[in-house]
């Protein structure tokens, strides 16, 4: 394919993912006053969801297709941003061509089917092929092609159970909801069969693509090595976010606990963004700074909450057992706490960060130090340039090591003409 022709098939699936947006939006919105069944939740909120995710999917897709259309990872993200789009169009369709009263659109259940099958089938798709190869488009090694048509026959078996099986379409989204192109007979039964056995498959199947890689990362290459540090980055703080999230308990406010699944909704939307920039190859270097930040200051927003939930809740008992009554003391004294240990606990969750999991940077930093405290001491000039040469040796670790140093007679000899 011709850089053209990739350019022009790149951003024109853009383009219609994005003139979807609006579309899918306006249909969300209109379905606010339908009257959903009991138990279901208003479908704005993941569309809103999906079309953050599609600009971001397609965003970057068309970036890498159009510059580098030899790579699949690309193509995958367009499809990926084209695919979410026409699911939240189909589902604010659906919900308000079946539930808004006086309204009759036409093919609501269609709309419902195609919603169903193919949110899915993007969700468990897309992952594993990423994983599979990323990042230059192709598996780690012809090995692992059966894999890659392992995830295709998953994906078929998750295409056809979800769209062809005979009974509901799906007994949350659209209960009692008939599917609209269901299988009867022989062929209905085998698909009501598989689809149990095949749905226990999907986890390994997931499994194996997130071991091609930790194979790449094993591999020699510093380069690929930041790549893959990249995506797993982001895929490590979307699972994180959304899992605490989840197990957050009931105390807490709902709007602590939205705002952390905003966080892994960010997240998630960042992973196409960080492959993009781990493909194109943009301030690759980056990663291991923002690793160790967030590292550090993730420690220390929860430490510091945690020191601050238990010196309220511990002052409030005391005292409400010294006078029989809460008091705004409590939180004052808790937050001028907080204020007074974030630099020095900063510096010690950074020391613990940098010694455990940078420690190449950490002993670096430590020879400087001593270096620095015998130069302030040292008066030999041949001591402190071994000193100098050991130094350089340990924190740089070229393969040759040497000093030269000018003559100073020569420094002050006149310059020819002067």
């Amino acid at each position: 394919m011709s850089l053209r022709v990739a350019n022009l098939l790149a951003w024109a699936s853009w383009a219609l993912s994005v003139a979807l947006v609006p579309v899918g939006f306006t249909f969300g919105v209109l379905a606010l006053s339908a009257s959903l069944p009991s138990g279901r939740e208003p479908i704005l909120p993941l569309i809103a969801v999906e079309e953050v995710l599609l600009l971001a999917y397609g965003t970057v897709g068309a970036l890498i297709a159009s510059r580098r259309p030899e790579n699949a990872i690309g193509w995958i993200f367009c499809a990926v941003g084209l695919a979410l789009a026409v699911a939240s169009t189909a589902s604010g369709y659906a919900d308000y061509g079946l539930y808004a009263d006086g309204v009759a659109l036409p093919g609501p259940e269609l709309a419902a089917w195609f919603s169903v099958w193919l949110n899915i089938l993007v969700l468990f798709v897309a992952p594993c092929l990423l994983f599979l190869l990323f990042p230059d488009g192709r598996p780690p090694s012809t090995r692992w092609r059966p894999v890659v048509w392992l995830v295709a026959v998953a994906g078929a078996g998750i295409f056809f159970t979800l769209a062809f099986s005979p009974g509901e379409l799906d007994e949350y989204t659209y209960p009692g909801l008939a599917n609209p192109l269901s299988i009867g007979g022989v062929a209905g039964e085998v698909l009501t069969t598989i689809q149990s056995p095949g749905n226990g498959l999907l986890p390994i199947v997931v499994l194996v693509s997130i071991s091609s890689m930790i194979v790449r990362f094993w591999r020699p290459g510093d380069r690929e090595r930041l790549q893959i540090k990249w995506v797993v980055y982001t895929a490590a703080l979307t699972a994180t976010s959304f899992l605490v999230s989840f197990m957050l308990p009931e105390p807490v406010p709902q709007a602590a606990q939205d705002a952390v699944f905003l966080v892994g909704v960010a997240a998630f939307a960042a992973i196409p963004v960080a492959a993009g920039i781990a493909i194109l190859r943009y301030r690759l270097y980056d990663i291991d700074l923002l690793i160790n930040r967030t590292l550090v200051y993730g420690a220390l927003t929860a430490s510091l909450a945690l020191v601050y939930v238990g010196s309220v809740v511990g002052l409030q008992y005391a005292l409400r057992a010294l006078t029989g009554e809460g008091s705004q003391f409590a939180i004052v004294a808790s937050t001028l706490a907080i204020a007074a240990l974030f630099n020095p606990l900063r510096r010690r969750i950074q020391d613990f960060v940098d010694r455990r999991f940078y420690r190449k940077k950490y002993d670096a930093a430590r020879v400087l130090e001593a270096f620095s405290a015998r130069l302030r001491d040292e008066t030999d000039l041949g001591r402190l340039n071994e000193d100098l040469v050991a130094v350089v040796r340990e924190t740089v670790q070229p393969e040759h090591t040497s000093l030269w140093l000018r003559d100073p007679a020569a420094a002050r000899e006149p310059r020819a003409g002067s």
